[in-house]
């Protein structure tokens, strides 16, 4: 699972932006799980919060001000 705070990529070296380009990719792709919440946040984003037990789903709400429980890790 991968997180990262920020997904702007700001222009630096070859390797330096390859390697920032894959670590936006790979929190993409997890849909930014981790423990703790993203910093850098748009509205529809999701988080799957590693901290809770069972893992929690969660959505930034339209005004991009506050995560909205979508899904628990629960049994259905």
């Amino acid at each position: 699972m991968a997180q990262t705070n920020s997904f702007v990529i700001e222009n630096d070296s070859g390797l330096a932006v390859r390697t920032r380009i894959n670590e936006v990719l790979a929190a993409l792709q997890s849909s930014n799980a981790g423990p703790t919440a993203p910093t850098d946040t748009r509205p529809g984003m999701l988080w799957f919060d590693t901290s809770a037990s069972p893992p929690v789903l969660k959505i930034r709400d339209a005004q991009d001000s506050a995560w909205q429980e979508f899904l628990d890790g629960g049994t259905y």
